[in-house]
């Protein structure tokens, strides 16, 4: 039993890591708490089992709209007796008071290959909706903090869908220019299970054009910058998804999780437009079922490849943004 509920709890640990780590990917931090339209997908060619039968593989969409629901970036000056000379008295002395609450929206779509005996391709949908927001603290912290709800389900089980639920809190601290970190507290619920999650992330440079990206546990990888606009990065990440399936005539759980190296461009083609693609190597992968009375639950899949492309279209105004380039730099 111990056994089981450990590695449960991997599963579960490497999906809220796959969502730590594509939440916070510090270097578009500006972009995911602004209006956009979000548009990716990835494919996993099939691969065999370790110790079965029968091929896996995964195609995926995903579909992000986020707008703005109330949006504050206000001025102030009031004299600070504490600050040593000009410059500090002039930091310390104007007040910036900016928030900014986002409602968001993710659609993703997904056939999966199981086969497993008689479970062939399966289709699987996601949807998910919430709030976003950032906050400008007086110690220019930047507060953000996100809260979700959502449903994971075969097309098959949507009429006994479990509604499942993502929240987020932390405090990202600019040092310079490329030097950034943050901290915080992600929460996932889902079937009864709630998994609190601290992480710490953050960007050092290295020297020249190379700096350093990490967000413990979900990530870390090392980037470099050719030009303004264009980033290579390199690295390892968890990865994963939930979502119901009927199996033998019940609905349970399936799970996938992965433990991946990647490499990842990112291009921005003009203020409006950014261009993403990646390619990663799954060192290890499985399945599990759970809230099934089958005998056997877990699947481990041998390595393989994936590759992924998007784009993100930029509208609106961004307090976030406005913030790192005017405030926090």
């Amino acid at each position: 039993m111990i056994r089981l509920r450990t590695t449960h709890l991997f599963f579960i640990l490497c999906i809220a890591c796959r969502a730590s780590a594509q939440t916070f990917d510090l270097e578009q931090f500006e972009q995911v708490f602004r209006p956009r339209l979000r548009f990716d997908a990835r494919f996993q060619p099939d691969v065999a089992y370790r110790d079965t039968s029968g091929r896996f593989s995964l195609a995926e969409a995903t579909a992000v709209f986020t707008v703005p629901v109330r949006s504050r970036f206000k001025l102030g000056f009031e004299a600070d007796s504490s600050a040593q000379g000009i410059g500090d008295f002039l930091n310390k002395s104007v007040r910036v008071r900016a928030s900014q609450v986002l409602a968001t929206a993710r659609f993703t779509g997904r056939e999966v290959q199981l086969g497993l005996d008689s479970i062939g391709a399966r289709r699987l949908m996601a949807a998910s909706a919430g709030l976003m927001g950032v906050k400008l603290t007086r110690k220019r912290r930047l507060l953000f903090w996100s809260a979700s709800v959502n449903l994971s389900e075969e097309d098959r089980t949507f009429d006994v869908a479990v509604l499942r639920g993502n929240g987020v809190i932390g405090k990202l601290h600019v040092k310079g220019l490329r030097r950034q970190f943050f901290y915080g507290l992600a929460i996932s619920y889902s079937d009864r299970f709630v998994v609190p999650l601290p992480f710490l992330g953050g960007e050092a440079p290295l020297g020249g054009k190379w700096s350093l990206h990490y967000v413990v546990p979900a990530q870390l990888a090392l980037g470099y910058r050719p030009r303004s606009g264009t980033r290579f990065l390199a690295g390892f990440a968890g990865d994963g998804f939930r979502s119901g399936l009927e199996w033998q005539g019940e609905r349970v759980n399936m799970n996938h999780a992965a433990f991946r190296a990647f490499v990842n461009l990112r291009h921005r083609v003009n203020r409006t437009i950014q261009i993403r693609a990646d390619a990663g190597y799954a060192i290890t992968q499985g399945l599990r079922f759970t809230g099934s009375d089958s005998d056997r639950t877990r699947y481990p899949i041998t390595p393989g490849f994936s590759f992924g492309l998007g784009v993100n279209v930029l509208f609106g105004n961004s307090v976030a943004q406005r913030l790192l380039d005017e405030v926090l730099k």
